[in-house]
């Protein structure tokens, strides 16, 4: 998928729910963003994709003063994870979790769910 394209894709999924959304770069099919919420928060986005293939991603939700509340990515450093690659670190880097979102679309929905509690 190409970076533009999958912008375009972003803001018609998730536009309404976000203040703004921030480019960092679109190079072919990589993109790196910033996605700005109402309430403060970001998420930080980098996708690499290989046709329709998401092959690398890491999902970065930080407080509005930059700290890790969670991030999600599959870096292959952590093989004693049952969803290896796939995991999660939790207000920590050090604090590693399996993790079951592997898309956009699955942590924007997590982000949803937790910020509505």
């Amino acid at each position: 998928m190409l970076a533009h394209d999958r912008l375009i894709q972003i803001e018609e999924k998730f536009g309404k729910e976000l203040k703004s959304i921030f480019p960092l770069d679109l190079d072919g099919e990589a993109l790196r963003l910033i996605l700005f919420f109402r309430d403060g928060t970001n998420l930080r986005v980098t996708e690499q994709w290989d046709g329709g293939i998401l092959g690398r991603y890491s999902y970065y939700w930080l407080t509005s003063a930059n700290e890790l509340k969670m991030g999600w990515d599959n870096a292959p450093h952590h093989t004693s994870l049952k969803t290896f690659p796939h995991h999660k670190h939790i207000k920590e880097k050090e604090n590693l979790q399996p993790s079951s979102e592997t898309y956009l679309e699955e942590v924007m929905a997590f982000i949803e769910k937790t910020r509505n509690r």
